[in-house]
């Protein structure tokens, strides 16, 4: 790995505890417990009939997609959050690590009725290309609004030398809602019609991502820059910066919202990780949302074997009129990227 990529110390754990050559399977004795875990749990979760009691913004949360990690870390995610929270954040920061990784994440929100379920792969390690793909299919308040949608993103980034990466996504996005539940009632501009979706284009976002120094990243990312004019896909901006030494990783970051309020209103995230043994991950989070007035507090933990790690996290607001809570937990995958014919971990990467 150069030395412009040592990654956070969670991702630097994961390319030093090894990869699983049988990753199918693992995920086949694995799905059957993932599978009764998430219908229990989402049952649990959903089974009063009753409506959301946060606001449609805020339990919509400028749609963006709750991986464990992001969740306890309040969002920081612009400098060091790499592997398949590039992803959804900061594309240019895929390769921050030399991995090849799968990954399921499920999502809950008891005030706000939320629930989503998705995935992503990644694969920086066979190319000096790094590419992505992820996706998630999310429900929001179905005995109100019933706001449902798919989400689906594309990743390409790369590393110019040590210190410089860039990266694009292509985002497609597909957004139903109830007739009549908007905040404006009958309204095409709140609710769309009966037979037509709310939402349905293509978007995309693009990032930097520069180290500094050793240990020390900039990140700077724009969201859904075909500025579609509306909160379903907000126009953000968002920039960080943060401090990695493969054990601590301290980050922050600000993102700005252009569309969603009247005026453009920033979130302010601050987010912490601590390797425990190598192996346990152990992460907190600060978050202030200008455009929802909440402040929120987050925790999260992990557990990292030689073939996968599992993740959970949660984040509640502390302040605000509407608090809520969200729930995250995700399970990875090791793939042996040379097992594939790629060039595996341990070679280093074309780059300029």
């Amino acid at each position: 790995m150069t030395s412009g990529s040592k990654g956070c110390p969670a991702q630097s754990a994961l390319v030093r505890v090894g990869l699983v050559r049988s990753p199918w399977l693992f995920w086949r004795k694995s799905l059957p417990f993932a599978t009764t875990f998430l219908a229990v749990t989402s049952s649990s979760v959903f089974a009063r009939a009753d409506r959301s009691s946060t606001t449609i913004d805020q339990g919509y949360d400028l749609g963006q997609v709750q991986q464990p990690r992001s969740v306890a870390m309040a969002g920081a995610q612009e400098a060091w959050g790499g592997s398949t929270v590039a992803v959804f954040n900061n594309p240019a920061n895929l390769p921050l690590a030399r991995v090849y990784h799968l990954e399921g994440l499920a999502a809950f929100s008891p005030e706000a009725r939320r629930q989503s379920y998705g995935g992503a792969v990644v694969d920086s390690s066979t190319s000096r290309f790094a590419g992505g793909f992820g996706g998630t299919w999310n429900q929001m308040d179905p005995d109100g609004i019933n706001r449902t949608w798919t989400d689906l993103r594309l990743t390409l980034a790369y590393p110019f030398g040590d210190r410089l990466s860039i990266g694009a996504t292509g985002r497609y996005l597909r957004v139903t809602q109830r007739t009549s539940a908007g905040p404006l009632g009958a309204s095409l501009a709140s609710d769309g019609t009966s037979d037509q979706p709310l939402f349905n284009q293509f978007t995309f976002d693009a990032g930097a991502a520069v180290t500094l120094a050793e240990g020390l990243r900039l990140g700077v990312s724009g969201h859904n820059l075909t500025a579609t004019g509306t909160s379903i896909a907000p126009l953000l901006l968002a920039s960080g910066i943060g401090y990695s030494n493969q054990i601590v990783t301290i980050e922050g970051d600000v993102q700005i919202d252009f569309t969603t309020y009247s005026t453009a209103r920033p979130r302010t995230m601050f987010g912490a990780e601590y390797m425990l043994i190598d192996r346990v991950p152990l992460r907190a989070g600060y978050r202030y949302d200008a455009g929802s007035k909440t402040q929120a507090l987050s925790l999260g933990v992990g557990y990292i074997d030689r073939r996968f790690s599992v993740e959970i996290s949660a984040r509640r607001d502390v302040a605000g009129d509407h608090p809520a809570t969200m729930m995250s937990a995700g399970l990875r995958i090791f793939i042996d990227a040379a097992a594939l014919g790629g060039s595996g971990q341990d070679s280093q990467p074309d780059s300029f």
